[in-house]
């Protein structure tokens, strides 16, 4: 006999809250879920691959509409590996930009830290004003050329 899980067991073990399996349910994320005469949602054990995977491309950043599209995909077998190969590649290509972007904000971030315990050394957050332009760190110049290049409104190229 085959073990079902309710919505509640399903929220206790994988960390979804039964509100949001419900909205997933709603949007036709969950179709491939059997359910009792009464309506109840029952979850198999084959249930949290695809449920798992709704969970990473949601979190990834992908929209629900496309979740939908992917998930339709899904129940239609063997037939769409290769579209869904493609929504996946090109998932995977926005999480590179999406790093990419992370990447280039923690240098600042990493830069503005740096800075800060100079300036709390030197008691002055304008400090490197007053040193000789061949005493101030390279790191400086490099983030003030950014900031003029944003100023000017000079975009990144990638």
């Amino acid at each position: 006999m085959e073990k079902y899980y309710t919505i509640g067991d399903v929220a206790a073990r994988t960390g979804i809250s039964a509100h949001t399996l419900r909205y997933y349910d709603k949007e036709g994320l969950l179709s491939f879920v059997k359910r009792s005469e009464s309506g109840t949602r029952l979850f198999t054990k084959e249930d949290f691959e695809p449920l798992y995977t709704i969970t990473v491309l949601k979190k990834s950043g992908m929209p629900i509409k496309k979740i939908r599209e992917f998930m339709t995909l899904y129940l239609q077998g063997n037939k769409t590996i290769h579209d869904r190969y493609v929504m996946f590649n090109e998932q995977r290509q926005s999480l590179l930009e999406q790093i990419a972007e992370l990447e280039d904000m923690l240098k600042i971030v990493d830069y503005k830290c740096w800075y800060f315990q100079e300036a709390e050394k030197r008691g002055d957050i304008n400090y490197y004003k007053k040193l000789p332009e061949q005493e101030v760190d390279q790191r400086i110049i490099e983030f003030n050329k950014i900031v003029d290049d944003f100023r000017e409104g000079v975009a990144k190229e990638d």
